[in-house]
């Protein structure tokens, strides 16, 4: 059986992998609206759209099953459970800000591929609220490595 410690370790890696993504994706974003090309991480920007895509097509479904329906999240790893319960109270103490992590995570795949600026700005309000909340998931990660320190 695998212990709380390496799900947390697994969860870290997760959450730092997405973190990556998000960044690569939003210097792209900020560049792009600066009038700037950014060639150094073209070849990166659609990994980086796919990673996040996949990542919140799951969420989407995870956060729909606790939230519309009321069911538990059966099958789902606990930390990821955690992320979903994180979430949902971030959102119902509106601390996110962003419609689209508010309810529409099922048209981001749009948005993360969408041209248009007011949907790249719109893109950059979810980048950072998504990158505040994993931060933050990944603090409670960091207490299991190290306990109360």
């Amino acid at each position: 059986m695998v212990n709380s410690q390496w799900r947390a370790v697994q969860s870290f890696q997760d959450n730092q992998n997405l973190i990556s993504a998000i960044n690569t994706l939003s210097i792209h974003i900020k560049l792009e609206m600066a009038g700037h090309s950014d060639l150094n991480r073209a070849a990166a920007v659609p990994k980086a759209k796919e990673t996040l895509c996949k990542f919140l097509t799951e969420l989407d479904s995870q956060v729909q099953c606790v939230e519309i329906e009321k069911k538990s999240l059966l099958g789902v790893d606990p930390r990821r459970r955690q992320f979903v319960k994180h979430l949902i109270d971030a959102k119902n103490e509106y601390r996110i800000h962003s419609p689209f992590l508010q309810e529409r995570l099922s048209v981001v795949k749009q948005l993360l591929h969408s041209d248009a600026d007011t949907d790249k700005q719109e893109t950059l309000i979810l980048l950072d609220e998504l990158r505040m909340l994993l931060e933050e998931h990944i603090g409670n990660d960091v207490e299991q490595f190290f306990g109360g320190f």
